[in-house]
């Protein structure tokens, strides 16, 4: 029997590192701004020698009796690594990463989610584009697409994690779903995201981030991947 939207539930990854504190933002705002009847799990992820370990448990304390919260304490070399670590933890049908910086600004933004995947076949691969107030072109690009978990089971990975030193999921995500034909794009705005390049938000993390990026190099592996991504894409059909 087809299962029902509120069954759907949502996988919320997050990767963080000494980030505590917008840690307690983001997941306040999270909770404050779901909906009680369609389920979410947030599964986090911490370096094995994480510096605020102390202050994320006593926030995850403070919230899990509103909200399903898992931790693992895991080191990866690349963000990608830990994304497809949580991805393989996830139990619902449907699949968010996000920052650990968020705001989540809309009202019951997990049971629109819900709704917008309930307008196709569950069983088949598909993605979801949220809008930020940051990306000016809706119809290019979403910092956070969501996934159906018949997407992650075609392609057995949630982020190219053997491609790139940094994020680019997103990127890959989108590219498939114009490749495919498998996305819709919503107009409502689900998260609005601080400006990195303020002085007064750069952070340990921010810092140790721009460190290890290799734009350039990560670039030209994009452009040279672009069979992959059609391959791929053709998997999603």
């Amino acid at each position: 029997s087809k299962k029902i939207i509120s069954d759907f539930g949502i996988s919320i990854l997050i990767p963080t590192k000494n980030r505590s504190k917008k840690f307690e933002n983001m997941l306040k705002s999270l909770v404050d701004n779901k909906s009680n009847f369609f389920k979410v799990e947030v599964l986090v992820l911490f370096d094995e020698d994480e510096n605020e370990l102390d202050s994320y448990k006593t926030v995850i304390n403070k919230y899990i009796s509103s909200v399903e919260i898992f931790y693992f304490n895991k080191n990866f070399e690349k963000n990608s690594e830990r994304i497809n670590f949580l991805a393989t933890k996830s139990k619902y049908d449907i699949i968010l990463l996000i920052n650990d910086d968020l705001n989540f600004c809309l009202k019951n933004w997990n049971k629109i989610i819900c709704h917008e995947f309930s307008k196709i076949n569950m069983d088949k691969p598909f993605s979801l584009w949220l809008r930020t107030d940051d990306v000016k072109y809706k119809y290019f690009h979403s910092n956070f697409p969501v996934i159906n978990r018949a997407w992650h089971n075609v392609l057995n990975y949630h982020s190219p994690s053997k491609y790139f030193n940094h994020w680019w999921s997103d990127n890959w995500i989108c590219d498939l779903g114009k490749k495919s034909g498998k996305f819709l794009i919503t107009n409502q705005i689900f998260f609005t995201h601080f400006n990195k390049f303020q002085k007064n938000q750069l952070d340990s993390l921010y810092v140790e981030n721009e460190r290890k990026r290799d734009g350039e190099k990560d670039y030209q592996n994009w452009i040279k991947l672009d069979n992959v991504r059609k391959e791929d894409a053709k998997k999603l059909l």
